[in-house]
């Protein structure tokens, strides 16, 4: 599935935006230079699994990953959100 880079990371925002609003009833700014697990608060390791599948049924991605969440890499780096944007971008392509 192709997706536009500004879709994604519309979504991406979106979803970070209604978790904020879940768990502390405001919204904080983001934009794609937000690292969400250290800037956003109480955004945590957990949340960062329910918002990557939030982001993921929202392309209608079902495919398994090896990895439980988009908001940090296998070495255990938080990532931006414009890094998490990419990272869906080469998801979708497989």
């Amino acid at each position: 599935m192709k997706m536009a880079r500004e879709d994604v990371l519309r979504v991406v925002i979106d979803a970070l935006r209604e978790a904020q609003v879940d768990l502390q009833g405001e919204v904080a700014e983001i934009n794609e230079n937000t690292l969400p697990i250290g800037e956003l608060k109480y955004f945590d390791s957990l949340t960062s699994v329910m918002v990557t599948t939030h982001c993921l049924d929202s392309f209608g991605y079902t495919d398994p990953l090896d990895f439980p969440s988009l908001f940090i890499d296998k070495k255990g780096k938080v990532l931006t959100v414009g890094e998490v944007v990419d990272r869906i971008l080469v998801i979708l392509k497989n």
